[in-house]
């Protein structure tokens, strides 16, 4: 297939294999899946997902996915992104909540709409993607808005581990440091910081005593 100069693409090129006017059948059926739209967001990224990696669109000759998208779906790049990465969401939150959240699963439900599930792509487990969904369901008392899954993924992301106390022992006394959630994690740079205090106090110290 040859673009608007005559010449193949690069992915035309490697692409030896491909849908022919056999799989048109699946075209369409996946095509009306999407188009059936908002209220089947989850099936939707599913077909749209299909569509790509098997590369129906390309028996509408269309030069590029993105292109036949906004032509053939009327749907621009970021809404297609929104779809599929939240019916990713949505079948890790249908296969753990389950595990998670044992007798109560079925409280826990996927919103009418993909939105609320996008703050989930800032967390980088799908355990962690899960735990933040049921906080926000929890916390709104039922199907969580983007507001409520938002708020949970952020705590998640403040969350650092704060290293252990530490102790040394010098001579005629043992130095104990522990650290709090402003911590970098350094005993030298905390070390550091007392002893200016502890320069500071006994300055004050000598000053009072003059």
């Amino acid at each position: 297939m040859a673009d608007d100069n005559g010449m193949g693409s690069i992915k035309d090129i490697f692409f030896t294999s491909g849908p022919t006017e056999a799989d048109r059948p699946e075209l369409e059926r996946l095509v009306g899946v999407v188009q059936r739209g908002l209220a089947a967001w989850a099936e939707a990224g599913e077909a749209l997902k299909v569509l790509r990696e098997n590369q129906l669109w390309r028996l509408d000759g269309a030069r590029t996915w993105e292109d036949w998208c906004e032509k053939r779906l009327n749907i621009g790049p970021r809404r297609v992104l929104q779809l599929e990465q939240s019916a990713a969401f949505g079948r890790q939150l249908a296969e753990l909540l389950p595990s998670k959240s044992g007798s109560t699963a079925s409280a826990f439900q996927l919103p009418p709409s993909p939105a609320p599930l996008e703050p989930l792509a800032g967390l980088e487990t799908a355990e962690e993607r899960v735990a933040a969904y049921i906080e926000a369901s929890e916390d709104a008392g039922g199907v969580p808005t983007r507001e409520h899954v938002k708020r949970a993924v952020a705590k998640r992301k403040g969350k650092t581990p704060i290293p252990k106390a530490r102790r040394y022992r010098v001579p005629g006394a043992t130095v104990r440091i522990e650290f709090n959630a402003k911590t970098n994690g350094s005993s030298i740079d905390a070390l550091m910081a007392a002893l200016k205090l502890a320069e500071l106090e006994l300055e004050r110290s000598s000053e009072a005593a003059a």
